[in-house]
């Protein structure tokens, strides 16, 4: 069902992967200053940061009650509390930084177990950017380009979980000579100049998990579940589990889903627990 902040909204480029939520979550655009306004009607309610290096711009956005941050994200540690924003949006940090993996891990570092980048990167994969290597000619030099297995490989290392792709700049033209050539051609992605990036800190799973009960629950759920499990005073524990579970309405179908997600040998367990439930 189309959400009436879909139909108000162009949600182009990056806002493609944020949905409208009038929830006070936390937002932090880096750069990324042409959202600003599309982002405000998404997300009515949320604490939105921004970072920048251009104090000019911050009166132009006035009146969408913005927090400014002013420092170049390239040469900072983020002058941000971890475990802080539930969403980041950030055009540039795959483009434009001088160590990806670094800069990542800071990003990484701020968002909440449940939260996600938003990003994007020009297509090295491009035909465009093919026929210029082929000429001799790379024009790239203040910027960096990737292609997706790449982009992949250095969100895992930044210990990202789940990511999507999305493309954007799509062109129509004759890729057979490129094909013929041996390039691969997936999903089209020879016609792809740009793509944008859903990076999420934690799996879908694991975050459904995380946004029922606080992270102090959570951790004591897990700490009771693993003595449970290597059998550290096993009869107490399971008398805590029950209590956990019934002081805070922890339902059967959580608590088997973070059992799955916590505990190493989960047949012998639910064997466990079955034995002292009959």
């Amino acid at each position: 069902m189309m959400n009436e902040s879909d139909e108000l909204v162009d949600r182009r480029g990056l806002l493609k992967f944020v949905s409208p939520n009038v929830g006070s979550i936390r937002v932090l655009v880096i750069e990324s200053l042409s959202y600003l306004r599309e982002l405000r009607q998404l997300l009515p309610s949320a604490h939105i940061s921004v970072l920048t290096q251009y104090r000019t711009n911050a009166l132009e956005f006035d009146e969408l009650e913005l927090d400014w941050v002013f420092s170049d994200f390239k040469k900072c540690d983020f002058p941000f509390d971890e475990n802080t924003f539930d969403i980041i949006v950030a055009e540039d940090v795959l483009t434009f930084v001088y160590e990806p993996y670094q800069t990542l891990f800071n990003v990484n570092r701020r968002l909440k177990d449940t939260g996600f980048l938003v990003t994007e990167f020009e297509n090295v994969r491009f035909i465009n950017v093919l026929e210029s290597l082929r000429q001799g000619y790379f024009p790239v030099r203040e910027r960096r380009i990737y292609a997706k297995t790449e982009v992949v490989r250095i969100l895992n290392d930044a210990l990202f979980k789940e990511i999507s792709f999305a493309p954007t700049e799509i062109i129509d033209a004759d890729i057979n000579d490129w094909i013929n050539f041996g390039f691969d051609n997936y999903n089209d992605e020879l016609k792809v100049k740009t793509w944008i990036v859903k990076a999420c800190r934690s799996t879908a799973e694991v975050a459904a998990l995380k946004q029922f009960f606080t992270p102090a629950i959570r951790k004591e759920l897990s700490t009771i579940l693993h003595r449970i499990e290597y059998d550290i005073d096993r009869d107490d524990n399971i008398k805590r589990l029950f209590n956990l579970c019934k002081q805070h309405y922890i339902f059967d179908e959580y608590l088997m889903d973070f059992i799955d997600q916590v505990v190493v040998h989960r047949d012998v367990f639910k064997n466990i627990m079955t034995a002292k439930t009959c």
